[in-house]
């Protein structure tokens, strides 16, 4: 396998029990699901990963470039997200789902690791402030004919849910 940056030979290496493969620039390859095994800054093998890493010079290299998959080469990988705080985009095999990290990349993953905590106090957040809302559909069942509910019995919300409910029994 080739590195999707500088085309050079990537070099097997094991770590633990697991084999990932490095470039000379600094980058890594992770086949299927493998980077778990590093992205928890707490792990061992994640930290001797990291320090391996920074001993390796870096290339400058132009992020911005789409590249092939080493694994599967006519596979284009697709950038996404890694952290939930959207700090670090990494490259991902859409056909073999193996992770290309570039130089300091995994660096970024290990500072912006969340504890479990911290996950659960952040989707808290984000729910309370981006308006996600939880509608309870009525435990009664309405058909066509049914009499509508006492205007002061329920709040605005549980009717939007009561009249969402009727629609689709109309459908």
């Amino acid at each position: 396998m080739f590195c999707p940056r500088t085309k050079t030979a990537l070099e097997a290496v094991s770590i633990g029990d697991v084999k990932v493969y490095l470039s000379k620039s600094g980058g890594v390859f992770f086949d299927n699901r493998q980077i778990f095994h590093f992205s928890d800054p707490s792990l061992k093998p994640a930290q001797v990963l990291v320090a391996h890493l920074q001993t390796l010079p870096t290339e400058h290299v132009d992020l911005a470039t789409r590249i092939n998959c080493p694994k599967c080469p006519d596979v284009v990988m697709m950038r996404r997200f890694f952290t939930p705080l959207k700090v670090v985009e990494i490259d991902e095999c859409p056909n073999c789902a193996a992770i290309w990290l570039d130089h300091g990349e995994l660096e970024k993953i290990h500072e912006n690791h969340l504890t479990p905590k911290e996950r659960e106090m952040l989707r808290i957040d984000m729910a309370n402030n981006h308006g996600f809302i939880q509608v309870k559909i009525p435990k009664r069942s309405y058909s066509v004919h049914a009499e509508k509910p006492e205007p002061n019995a329920t709040s605005s919300l549980e009717k939007l849910a009561e009249l969402a409910y009727l629609s689709i029994l109309n459908d």
